[in-house]
């Protein structure tokens, strides 16, 4: 879930007025507006310094705190969050879909800054499995970090262990994640 920048850019000449207002938006958190289901390993990711991105679109909590963003990253990581993820998404092509900012802007979160215990527990767990691998979201089922982020979120909010372990179980099968096709109830 943890991440650095990948390059390092400057603003073409006579360009440094709009480069410095881009610069502006800078953030440590980001989401992907582009997965391919059945490799994606994480839907968010952390970077230590602010920095900007394309592929993955910069998030800042209202807040500005450090700690919200990567209980979100946390979250999102979730199969709770995964699964905020994928309700809005494009299902144009299932197992690649693309959101639109607009999309991006109404996953719904749970508001973490009103909620402090709940963000210190999972901007804590955040600390813990920043660096672990996730295994690709069709083995998340048999995922024991994903295990651990989905107890920190149901420890956290308060949720049903079930229900958490049924969104888990159900989306590792789900065809879109899996790029399989759904053959009908026997094969489940």
């Amino acid at each position: 879930m943890r991440a650095r920048a990948d390059s390092y850019i400057e603003p073409k000449k006579g360009k440094q007025h709009k480069a410095d207002r881009q610069w502006n938006t800078k953030a440590h958190l980001f989401l992907s507006y582009k997965l391919w289901l059945p490799l994606a390993r994480v839907t968010a990711v952390y970077l230590s310094n602010a920095a900007l991105g394309s592929i993955w679109i910069q998030c800042r909590p209202r807040d500005g705190s450090l700690d919200t963003a990567k209980a979100i990253c946390a979250y999102l990581n979730s199969s709770v969050g995964l699964y905020s993820i994928l309700a809005g998404r494009d299902n144009r092509k299932p197992s690649y879909p693309q959101f639109s900012l607009d999309t991006l802007r109404s996953i719904p979160v749970p508001n973490l800054s009103a909620h402090v215990d709940a963000r210190d527990t999972l901007a804590r767990v955040f600390g813990h499995l920043r660096d672990e691998v996730l295994l690709p979201l069709p083995q998340m089922d048999h995922d024991p970090i994903r295990r651990r982020l989905d107890d920190a979120v149901t420890e956290a909010l308060d949720l049903d262990p079930e229900w958490v372990a049924t969104i888990r179980r159900e989306l590792s099968r789900e065809p879109s994640i899996t790029n399989r096709r759904y053959a009908g109830l026997d094969d489940w």
